[in-house]
C-alpha cells in the first residue's frame, strides 16, 4: 500500500510538468495553509479544459480536494454491445458554496464552467469563503 501511494504521488508530480504550456494556479486564504504554497504552475496540453487542469492540481494536492469540492454522483443507463442495459455511476466534483474558482479573474460558474478551454496566459485562482 505504501509503495502504491508513493507511486501515485510520483505520477501526480510528473503530470504537473507534462503539457505544452503552464497555467499558474494561485491560492488564497485557507488554500495556502492546506497546500503550503502560494502558487503552482500546472502544465496542460493545447486544447485542454479547466477541468483537466483542476484534476492535475488536486491529484497533486489531494488533501485540498475535500476543502474545495463536494462529491456528486451522476448516473445513467447504458447498453453494452450485447444489448444488455447497465446502470453506471460517475463521480463528479462540484465547487462548495462560497468557494470561488476563477479563470482570469472571472468565476467559472458564471462564464461556462470547468469545460472552458485553457490558453497560454490564462491563470486560475482559488478563493476560500471569506468576508
Amino acid at each position: 500500500m505504501h509503495l502504491h501511494l508513493m507511486q501515485m504521488g510520483y505520477q501526480a508530480a510528473q503530470a504537473l510538468d507534462a503539457g505544452d504550456f503552464a497555467v499558474p494556479f494561485v491560492m488564497f486564504g485557507r488554500m495556502r495553509t492546506v497546500t503550503g504554497a502560494h502558487d503552482l504552475p500546472v502544465h496542460v496540453a493545447d486544447g485542454a479544459d479547466v477541468q483537466h487542469a483542476l484534476r492535475k492540481f488536486f491529484n497533486y494536492y489531494p488533501q485540498a480536494r475535500a476543502e474545495v469540492f463536494d462529491v456528486e454522483w451522476a448516473g445513467g443507463e447504458r447498453v453494452d454491445s450485447h444489448g444488455t442495459p447497465w446502470f453506471t455511476t460517475e463521480r463528479r466534483y462540484a465547487v462548495k458554496p462560497m468557494w470561488r474558482v476563477l479563470l482570469n479573474g472571472k468565476d467559472l460558474s458564471f462564464i461556462g464552467g470547468p469545460e472552458l478551454a485553457l490558453h497560454p496566459g490564462d491563470e486560475v485562482h482559488v478563493f476560500p469563503p471569506g468576508r
